[in-house]
């Protein structure tokens, strides 16, 4: 394993990102890569490659005493009309949902001491990590003090209920994500257990890291009011939407988790515009922005000199395609597309160069090979005259692929998004498919149709960076129900018992020789196509104190940070 971080290394680094290693944190888990903090001498440089190293904690800072009080401002991409937690998928209504909801564990990460892409845990409703009496029993004690905003105690039953609606309401979107659960105990009302139908080992990462663990009580999720109102037990009260403006919170003066939150306000702004996210930072009308790609972020180093920043390393998004029907049945005509691409291209294009092509087991995982070293690497390469000769054995001499190409709009993604399916989509054409793009509004029709899996022909989409490793069920299996985000509809025998396999080995090195042949397996079908990874950077105002961003977005522990001169 000591090899498996050299190749992040940069050239040149920072007096503030001096300090790297890697961050492996819990059973079976690996650690992510990313870069630490920058300050006002300016930070690291990115190198051409855009290759990042691995993140580690910053250098510890002298104790400050917290200053209660003031207003928060972030930045959005948008405002999901829908912030029921039990339907939706959205990275923004998931990270929104953690201001006003609990799960019972949280991530540690989001303070300057941990690292951005640690996976591990802290208690959050429960009072400590849970109990194993064996390997497929769980049992979690809930903090006693711990109360709905409505006023209600937080019971055992009120997790048993949830986790009951996330696997079986009708409209949940989140069934496969607990299907590892045979049984939920509540003993009494302090006491929640759960035994798993085989050994599981991402089992306290799911609970405490997926979309599909907040707790929203009964009374609240079965209510008009759950689409449009957050009720929770988080440290923040949610007290008003203006619809696509803004979301407004409070401090939650009944906080389980004394003495967070500092901030008496928070003020969510959904800004669609992304020229316009980045002029509020840089004129000083927000505390703390959304991701910036390359060229954002170099004039906002610029612009705000005094900003704190931190820079991450973007996984790669994908083209997903039906696989079950023809022509996307045939991996030779998936290989063609993989090999039509020019990654390069599309980088120097979008993000100044900067990034490296991605894979499934995207390349800041500290195990995961780079796309060169696998042994399906010539996939990846830009090939036109080999894409042409694997779609003429698949199609017939002179046949070409019409079909249709889905994705978000803007608003979710930006620029840079829409752009690398308009280039990608001229790229393919060169080989004979030819594409007609489909544009959908992010909130309105993308995510209630397509990424629930209701298209036809090809789509395109970021990946979340993953914190749990068996993810890869998520994205891949057909069973007992097509998982959440299969949206190739992937149904591989040899797949699923590799994917079952991994998900009961408890020692990491054992699981990720299992991990290696899924790599191997799923480069070679191309069941997902992968683009290339990209830099990310959060800024934030300099007197905004114990606040780091993290790989999961940067609202993890708004709780946990004050302003300097509140």
């Amino acid at each position: 394993m000591e090899d498996r971080n050299n190749y992040w290394l940069r050239h040149k680094t920072s007096r503030r990102t001096a300090l790297r290693g890697a961050a492996v944190a819990g059973v079976g888990a690996g650690a992510f890569a990313l870069v630490g903090c920058g300050d006002d001498d300016g930070g690291p440089e990115p190198t051409k490659q855009g290759l990042l190293p691995t993140a580690a904690t910053s250098p510890t800072a002298a104790a400050k005493t917290p200053k209660p009080g003031g207003t928060l401002t972030v930045t959005l991409p948008a405002i999901n009309p829908v912030l029921d937690p039990y339907t939706v998928t959205s990275f923004q209504t998931a990270y929104v949902n953690g201001l006003s909801y609990s799960k019972l564990l949280r991530f540690r990460a989001g303070v300057p001491e941990v690292a951005p892409a640690d996976n591990s845990m802290e208690p959050d409703l429960a009072e400590k990590l849970p109990e194993q009496a064996d390997p497929l029993t769980y049992t979690f004690k809930i903090k006693a003090n711990a109360k709905f905003h409505n006023g209600r105690q937080v019971t055992s039953e009120d997790i048993r209920y949830a986790f009951d609606r996330y696997l079986n309401f009708e409209k949940s979107v989140h069934k496969t994500g607990l299907s590892f659960i045979d049984k939920m105990e509540t003993p009494d009302n302090q006491t929640f257990k759960i035994t798993t139908k085989l050994p599981y080992a991402d089992t306290t990462a799911y609970l405490g890291g997926n979309l599909g663990a907040w707790i929203s009580p009964k009374e609240h999720a079965e209510s008009p009011e759950a689409t449009t109102k957050m009720l929770g037990s988080g440290p923040f009260l949610h007290t008003e939407t203006q619809a696509g403006v803004s979301l407004s919170f409070k401090k939650n003066p009944d906080y389980f988790d004394k003495p967070y939150p500092y901030f008496d306000e928070l003020k969510m702004f959904g800004v669609t515009d992304p020229a316009k996210r980045v002029a509020d930072f840089q004129s000083r009308q927000v505390d703390l922005t959304w991701l910036m790609l390359p060229d954002p972020r170099d004039s906002t180093k610029k612009a705000r000199p005094d900003a704190k920043f931190e820079e991450t390393q973007g996984i790669g998004g994908y083209i997903y395609l039906r696989t079950d029907k023809p022509p996307f049945q045939d991996k030779r005509v998936r290989q063609a597309i993989s090999m039509g691409l020019n990654r390069k291209l599309i980088r120097e294009a979008i993000s100044k160069g900067e990034g490296v092509p991605d894979q499934l087991y995207h390349v800041g995982y500290p195990f995961a090979r780079q796309v060169k070293d696998l042994p399906q690497a010539k996939y990846w390469d830009y090939n036109p005259t080999e894409a042409k000769k694997l779609l003429a054995a698949a199609l017939g001499d002179g046949k070409t692929i019409d079909t249709t190409w889905s994705h978000a709009d803007i608003t979710a993604y930006g620029q840079e998004y829409l752009d690398t399916a308009t280039l990608a989509q001229n790229q393919l054409k060169d080989i004979g498919i030819n594409i007609t793009d489909n544009n959908q509004p992010y909130a309105t029709s993308y995510l209630t149709t397509t990424y629930q899996g209701n298209y036809e022909g090809m789509g395109h989409s970021p990946r979340a960076v993953a914190y749990w490793l068996d993810y890869v069920t998520e994205r891949f299996t057909m069973k007992p129900k097509r998982g959440r985000i299969n949206l190739s509809y992937v149904n591989d025998p040899k797949l699923e018992d590799l994917m079952d396999k991994q998900r009961g080995q408890f020692k990491l090195e054992e699981r990720l020789q299992t991990i290696k042949q899924i790599e191997e397996l799923v480069a070679e079908e191309q069941y997902e196509i992968y683009f290339s990874t990209d830099t990310r950077t959060y800024f934030w105002n300099p007197d905004i104190q114990n606040y780091r961003p993290t790989a999961w977005f940067p609202y993890t522990h708004l709780m946990k940070a004050w302003r300097d001169k509140a």
